[in-house]
């Protein structure tokens, strides 16, 4: 008697399967194919990352981790729209590179958090754990600069620029709190504190980001330098939890806010 097989795909197939589909999704909703407004898109983006990230963490997925899951994933979806939509200059070969990139970015972005989640999940160190907490921050400022640049795009007041980028990187800190959840040797944050230092990497964000507001500039260098500042933040924001803040740490960052703030004064539009 013939008996159906079931198959089964990989994690690592699933994640490549919603990838090449975010990449879809992305030039489809960029390049003029479809009519939609920005309510539909966002809507539409906020669905296709909440399914698939159901979808391929299906085993993993939880109440309680279910809001991580979906933050580093959106900000490639969103930031690959808000780039293609604002800088439509492309040639059509660079926009294929730019949707491969993101598709790429998406797909490491979703073995990072399958780790995170296992973790979370078993709650002890696996061997690629410490790999995808150094990952993570580079990911997440991969992340941020085109997103910051598309949000810089948008036709809005410059306070609200701000807002949202300093909203976002709230969110982004509280991913990277998670991140380090299960880290041995980092310090262990309860409720309020998280909330502390969430707020303070927002405060931070938006402060810079609406004071270089007023500077002459291309919303690309903007973005590089606000993503350099959020940079610091999560970076300072893991010495603090490993308690290895240093001179060394802050100043090395401090070199590379000022280099931005150079390009800043000396690249105007």
């Amino acid at each position: 008697m013939f008996r159906p097989v079931k198959l089964e795909l990989a994690k690592r197939n699933k994640y490549l399967i919603q990838s090449v589909l975010v990449g879809i999704f992305i030039y489809i909703t960029t390049q003029n194919l479809v009519d939609l407004n920005g309510v539909e898109l966002a809507f539409l983006s906020l669905i296709l990352v909440v399914s698939g990230s159901l979808i391929s963490h299906s085993t993993g997925i939880t109440k309680g981790n279910f809001i991580y899951s979906i933050i580093m994933p959106l900000g490639v979806v969103s930031g690959g729209i808000l780039s293609l939509k604002f800088y439509p200059n492309l040639g059509s070969v660079f926009k294929l590179f730019v949707v491969a990139f993101f598709s790429g970015v998406y797909y490491l972005v979703s073995l990072a958090d399958n780790i995170f989640l296992v973790v979370n999940d078993r709650e002890e160190i696996i061997p690629l754990y410490r790999v995808a907490v150094t990952w993570s921050q580079i990911l997440q400022i991969i992340v941020a600069i085109p997103l910051f640049a598309g949000i810089f795009k948008l036709n809005i007041v410059t306070f609200t620029h701000s807002l949202i980028i300093s909203s976002i990187s709230f969110l982004f800190t509280y991913y990277q709190l998670w991140v380090y959840r299960f880290e041995p040797d980092a310090k262990k944050v309860g409720a309020g504190e998280r909330f502390y230092i969430c707020f303070l990497s927002f405060f931070i964000v938006f402060i810079t980001s609406l004071g270089v507001s007023f500077f002459p500039s291309e919303d690309f260098l903007r973005a590089l330098f606000t993503s350099s500042v959020l940079l610091f933040v999560l970076n300072y924001i893991s010495a603090h939890l490993k308690n290895e803040i240093s001179r060394g740490i802050i100043i090395r960052h401090l070199l590379i806010t000022f280099v931005f703030i150079i390009l800043l004064l000396f690249f105007k539009p």
